[in-house]
C-alpha cells in the first residue's frame, strides 16, 4: 500500500516550568506592600484540545500560555501579615488585535479577559495564600504570538498596608515552530528550526480518530540550541503517518 504522509505544524507546552511572584514585606518596611520575582515568561502554544496543566484539566488550548502564581509564601520578602492583597492590573500592551488573560485554578475559560492596549484598576485578582490553603497553578494566556507586559501591583483589601509599586513582566507569546518534511525511499525526513533553551519530541500517529500520538524514538528529549535539527524515520510498516513536534 502506498504510504500517505501528513505534516502537522504543532507546538505544546505539556512541560512548563511554574513561577512564583512574592508578596509581602521588604525587610525593614512596615508601611507598603512589596513585589519580588520574575520579570520575564515564556509562553508556548498550546493546540486546542491538548493538555497544558493539572491545574487546568479543562483547558480548551488554543492559546500561548504560562503558569504563574503570586502567593505570600515569602522567601527574599518579610510575610505581610496584617494584609488580605490582591493584584490589580494596571496595563496590558502587545501586538495589535491581540488579548491577555488570567485564569484562575480549575477555570474552563478566561477569568479575566483583557485586550492590548487595556488601562486601569478595575481588573484583579486574590493572592494565594500560604500553608494549608496554598493551591498553585494561576495561568495567563495570550491569543497571539508577540511580545505582551503585563503592569501590576499589589493593594491590601484590608486597608492595614499601603499599595506596592507597580511591576512589569514581559510575556513573550512563542509561535509553534514549523515542521518540514520531506520522503525519499523507505524513510521521512523532517526537520525544524530549534530554539535555544527549549526541549522537542517528535511524534507520530497512524489513526487521527483515535489520537493514539506516541513518541518516535529516539527523537525525544531533544536539545535546541537555535540551529536546524533534522531526523529520519523509517515508515515502512505504516500505511500512513501523521507527524507532530511537541515542544517544552
Amino acid at each position: 500500500m502506498k504510504n500517505i504522509f501528513f505534516m502537522l505544524m504543532v507546538s505544546s507546552c505539556l512541560l512548563h516550568a511554574h513561577d512564583h511572584i512574592e508578596v509581602g514585606l521588604v525587610p525593614g518596611e512596615e508601611s507598603f506592600l512589596a513585589l519580588d520575582g520574575p520579570d520575564f515568561q515564556l509562553a508556548l502554544y498550546v493546540p486546542p484540545g491538548e493538555p497544558f496543566s493539572g491545574y487546568l484539566p479543562q483547558f480548551p488550548g488554543g492559546w500561548h500560555a504560562c503558569e504563574l502564581t503570586f502567593t505570600t509564601e515569602t522567601n527574599a520578602l518579610e510575610p505581610a501579615e496584617r494584609a488580605d492583597p490582591r493584584i490589580e492590573m494596571v496595563s496590558v500592551s502587545g501586538p495589535p488585535g491581540g488579548s491577555f488573560a488570567f485564569w484562575e485554578v480549575g477555570a474552563l475559560e478566561p477569568t479575566i479577559l483583557l485586550p492590548v492596549g487595556w488601562t486601569g484598576t478595575d481588573a484583579s485578582f486574590p493572592v494565594v495564600f500560604a500553608g494549608d490553603t496554598h493551591a498553585h497553578g494561576r495561568c495567563f494566556t495570550m491569543d497571539k504570538p508577540g511580545v505582551y507586559t503585563l503592569t501590576f501591583r499589589a493593594v491590601d483589601t484590608n486597608g492595614a498596608l499601603l499599595t506596592s509599586e507597580n511591576q512589569t513582566i514581559t510575556f513573550n507569546a512563542l509561535p509553534a515552530p514549523k515542521l518540514s518534511i520531506s520522503v525519499a525511499g523507505g524513510s521521512v525526513s523532517l526537520s525544524f528550526t530549534s530554539r535555544a533553551n527549549l526541549n522537542y519530541d517528535l511524534q507520530v500517529c497512524t489513526d487521527l480518530a483515535s489520537g493514539g500520538w506516541v513518541n518516535v524514538e529516539p527523537h525525544v528529549s531533544m536539545n535546541g540550541d537555535g540551529r536546524r535539527i533534522e531526523v529520519n524515520d523509517p515508515v515502512a510498516a505504516r500505511p500512513k503517518a501523521f507527524y507532530r513536534l511537541v515542544e517544552y
